[in-house]
């Protein structure tokens, strides 16, 4: 396994989302991808992905990632991440409040022999954001 390789794919998908480029961003994924995480009414798979991210830009307009750690080794990457983004649509069933929204979340991405990713673990910090929103 290629693990500079790995890392770098890691960097350019987040570059693809930032940029709002979600097919490169999706193209990053091997097919039968593995997505963990999504919430629990979507397919843990590309198509559910797309849907979770698609509905994320709606309520978020400007949603970014920014990697603050990231570690690879073998065919498994880890990164430490700030998700950021301007409430401007409903999210989570809340109205927009306009408020900046920054949590930050923990990411594990394996992957195959062509450097795609094939499964993804994705951990947020869901307390957070919540009480950014008013929920708790």
């Amino acid at each position: 396994m290629d693990s500079a390789r790995n890392r770098q794919n890691t960097i350019d998908a987040v570059a693809a989302f930032n940029a709002g480029a979600l097919d490169r961003y999706l193209a990053s994924y091997a097919p039968e991808a593995t997505i963990h995480g999504l919430p629990e009414h979507l397919e843990p798979n590309l198509t559910g992905h797309r849907e979770f991210l698609t509905q994320m830009r709606r309520a978020l307009p400007d949603f970014t990632s920014t990697i603050e750690d990231l570690v690879a080794e073998g065919d498994l990457v880890a990164a430490r991440l700030t998700y950021s983004g301007t409430h401007e649509g409903v999210l989570r069933g809340v109205p927009p409040t306009g408020k900046r929204l920054t949590w930050e979340a923990m990411t594990f991405r394996r992957f195959n022999d062509d450097g795609l990713t094939v499964e993804r673990w994705i951990l947020g910090d869901n307390l957070s954001l919540l009480h950014q929103l008013g929920l708790v």
